[in-house]
Formats: structure tokens, sequence, C-alpha cells
């Protein structure tokens, strides 16, 4: 039996009727031009005739008299309670696809089978048709998940198709071990821990006298988040919308601002969230704090489940211009890069039990009502694939992540890119935010906004120079450099704000939960 990590084991603890701690995809499919039948019942047959169930989806938990959870093989999988098929009633718009899956969001996984499930969508308009999949938190974490799901598709459409459950995965060569090994494994997992602790103790100092204005750390102290409407402990009932961006625009904003990919969706996702709390005449004095995983996954770990810390980052000031809140939220973003390198990993993961468990006992004690909340959002951010995929020749044209609530907030967005478009995924409890859709709205609303700002300003300061070069005022070192200032707007590199020290591609901060 292979044993969960503290981190695995957290999400299970924490789980409750009104919380579930499972994560989903939605995957949407153009059918294959001019197929000969049924196509959706089709490839559901043939997912159905592949009877064998390889790990990772064939374990179940097992608890201990300890209160130790295990994964072991289930030997009686029954595989058509995993796998179901759903018709969607007429017209099958996107609002009946996101009601069904809302309501599918907020059901619990049965703890007593394999932590996963899949739904074929069928009905849509325009000939297309969904794949709904959530597996348990505990199972795994989003790059894991991508990994695992998006297994069964090709880069080639004239591909068989395996389905993900029947692909055989990597697993770590294990052995059975004895009572005293068990022991042995469990003293080096605390003495890791116990070694993180001069680490840790050092920024929770930190952060105690930021909360007392003693001292600026370049970390948000938990719970100090301003309330909002959905700084509340959720409720069972669901909410899901979708949106999409381009993601070659997203990067564009990035090179000329010197910004990742990452500071220009938090900022636009910040917009949005303060433009929608303007139209219910709630304007924050304070920024707002967005909780964002950071992966601790190793390059070629694709084995481990949960590999993931959970930090606080602080957004802008509601009154700040667009191109002014990216540079906001860039420098912030700055900011906890270079404290959580000064942490190991099991600081950072015990960081994050320790600020999670607290928010949950909040949850669970119904003291929301009076604490302040510990963020306002979780943004998380998972690279997907860069070409297009396909099943049985079917076009995979979207996937839209649909995760969890953390304790004591009611609003997660998740943003997946895939095939040159970042698929933003919003969930939500109902009671909070009943119109998401609004939201999601705003979104694309406010990156409009961001991108003609970031452009006008780029343009501006290409004219200024032009002028500088056509005037024979101004010596050749200022000419010289107005080229070179020029060059890098040819080159999309950043002329707005530049910061080499800064890479665009930073892993922690863009792989997430």
């Amino acid at each position: 039996m292979q044993a969960l990590s503290l981190v695995d084991m957290g999400f299970l603890y924490t789980e409750t009727v009104t919380s579930p701690k499972h994560v989903a995809g939605l995957q949407i499919f153009s059918t294959p031009e001019n197929y000969p039948g049924n196509f959706s019942r089709d490839l559901f047959d043939n997912l159905m005739s592949q009877q064998e169930i390889k790990k990772p989806f064939n374990q179940k938990l097992k608890k201990q008299i300890t209160g130790q959870y295990f994964w072991q093989k289930d030997n009686d999988i029954d595989l058509s309670y995993h796998v179901r098929f759903a018709m969607l009633p007429q017209p099958g718009n996107e609002d009946q696809l996101l009601s069904f899956v809302e309501h599918q969001h907020e059901t619990l996984l049965d703890r007593s089978r394999p932590l996963w499930e899949m739904i074929l969508i069928d009905g849509l308009t325009d000939n297309k048709f969904a794949i709904y999949v959530k597996v348990h938190h505990a199972f795994t974490d989003g790059a894991k998940a991508n990994q695992l799901i998006m297994a069964y598709l090709s880069k080639n459409p004239e591909s068989p198709m395996t389905a993900f459950w029947a692909i055989d995965h990597p697993q770590k060569a294990r052995t059975e071990k004895s009572a005293l090994s068990l022991l042995s494994d469990t003293s080096k997992l605390v003495t890791s821990h116990v070694k993180s602790i001069p680490s840790l103790t050092k920024l929770t100092t930190k952060l105690l006298f930021q909360a007392a204005s003693m001292y600026k750390a370049d970390m948000p102290t938990p719970f100090m988040a301003p309330k909002t409407l959905f700084s509340v402990s959720p409720k069972r009932a669901r909410r899901a919308a979708m949106t999409s961006l381009s993601l070659s625009r997203v990067k564009t904003l990035g090179r000329i601002t010197g910004a990742t990919i990452n500071d220009v969706v938090v900022t636009v996702c910040d917009m949005a969230i303060h433009n929608y709390l303007k139209t219910r005449n709630v304007v924050l004095k304070k920024p707002l704090v967005a909780q964002m995983p950071i992966s601790l996954r190793d390059a070629s770990d694709k084995v481990s489940n949960n590999q993931v810390a959970i930090s606080l980052v602080e957004l802008a000031y509601a009154g700040e211009y667009p191109l002014e809140r990216l540079m906001t939220v860039k420098e912030s973003c700055v900011r906890l890069k270079n404290e959580t390198r000064l942490l190991t990993k099991e600081a950072l993961t015990s960081y994050t039990l320790a600020s999670q468990g607290l928010a949950a006992a909040s949850e669970l004690l119904h003291l929301d009502t009076i604490l302040p909340p510990m963020g306002n959002v979780l943004i998380s951010n998972v690279p997907g694939p860069s070409t297009p995929l396909y099943m049985k020749g079917a076009k995979m044209d979207k996937c839209f992540p649909i995760s969890v609530l953390p304790p004591g907030m009611s609003l997660n967005i998740t943003l997946y890119s895939y095939n040159g478009s970042i698929h933003v995924g919003l969930v939500a409890c109902r009671s909070a935010l009943p119109d998401l859709t609004e939201l999601a709205t705003y979104i694309d609303d406010a990156f409009t906004v961001l991108e003609n700002e970031v452009l006008v300003s780029a343009i501006e300061t290409v004219s200024d120079h032009i002028y500088l070069l056509s005037s024979s005022q101004h010596s050749d070192d200022i000419k010289k450099e107005s080229v070179e200032i020029i060059s890098n707007m040819v080159n999309n590199t950043s002329i707005l704000s530049p910061r080499p020290d800064v890479d665009i591609e930073d892993s922690r901060l863009c792989e997430t939960a």
C-alpha cells in the first residue's frame, strides 16, 4: 500500500458536503465531419469496452486505525459507475451544459471507490459533444491531472484511442515495507519538516511584524484581506462559467511590459473582480489578496501526487489604472518569488498546511463572519498542450478547468492554455455569486481595456523617440537610445517597464493546482 502525504490527506480531512475537494476538466470536442452514425454513442461504447483499469485509476482509499490513509488496489471496479453517458435537452447550448456541470461538480466522490468519474455529454449544438472528468485533489494536483487525463488524446487525428484509465502510467518501483520501515519513513518525513522550522519561523516572524505595521514583508499576512461578497464559506450549490483569451495577445502584452503571462492574467482577473464589485457599489480600500498555488514538482517528476504550496499575493488598489495595476501585480509576484526562494519545499509545505488548516478550522467553526478572510480568490494557471489534440478524429476545441473552493472563500479562477488560447474556468458558491457569468464577461472586457492601454502607451513611447530621432537638437547618444527602444518595440520586448532579471516563463507561479 502507498501512504498518502500530509498534503494529500489534508484534502480528505477538510472535505465536507458543502466543500468538496475534487477538481475537474470540461473538454469540448467537434464531431468528425461526415461520420456515418452516432459518433458520441460509438465513442462511449468504445470507452466501455476497455475494462482493464490500471494504476492509478484502480486505487481506492484505506484508512488505518491511526488515521493514516493509504492507496490500495480495488479488485472489483464497476466501470459503469465511473463512466457515464448523458444527453442535454434541446437546443443543447452552453448555459445548459454549464447547468449540468454545476450539479455534477457539487456532489462528493464516493470514498469507497476509486476517486474519479467521467461523463460523456452529447446533444451540444454545432455537432459537438463534451467530456467532464473529475478526480479528487487527494489523488492529484493540476499538473499531474493534466498528464493523466490528456494521455487518451493524440496529435494525430487518425490514431486509435486508449481510455486514460487503461494506459500504463509510470509508477515508482515499490516493495512491501515492514512496520519498522514505515516507521523509519515517517521519522524521516518528520525530520525534514523539523529542519524547515528555522526558515518557517523567520517567515512567520516577518508576517507577524507586518500585521503589527512594524515591517513590510514580501508576502501578505494571512487573514488580513478585505471582506468581499464572496469572502464567505461556500454552501453546497455551485455556479460555473467559462471564457477564453488569446494566448498570443497575452504574450505580446507580457513582452511589451516585461511581465509574465501569469502577471497579465492575474491583473485581468483583478480588474474584472473590481469592476464586478463596483457595479454593486462596493469599492475596496485595500487590495484584493489572491491565493496562488506554487508548483513544487521537479520537471522530471510524473509520479508524485500533490506537489504544490499555496502562497498569497497582494494585488492592486481599486483606483489604479490598468497599466499601473499590471506593474503593481508584477512587482508583488516578483517579491513573492524572492521570498519563496528563501524557503525549502518542506517549509513551503508546512506553511501551506498551517495556513490552510487555520482557514479550514475557521470555516468549520463558522468564524468567517467574524475574522478577516485569508484571501479573496484563488487564481491558478496550468500550462497545457500548444497543438491541437484529437480523440478518434474528434478535435478537442476547448478545455476548461473547474476547480475546488478553498476554505473560507467562494471563488476560484483557474486558467488552462491550449492550442493558442487561455481557457478560463470559474467556479463559485451559487448563493455568494449567483451571476458568475457576468464576472466572466468582465474578464473579457478587462483584457481589452488593458491591451488598449498597453498598446497606446507603447505607441506614444515610440512616437516620442521618433521625434527625438528627427530632431537635430539632441545628441547621438540620445538618438542611439531611441533606436534601441524602437527596435525593442518591433521585436516585442519590454519597452514600458524593462526588467531583465525576471524570467517571463517562471513556472513556480505558472504550473499550479
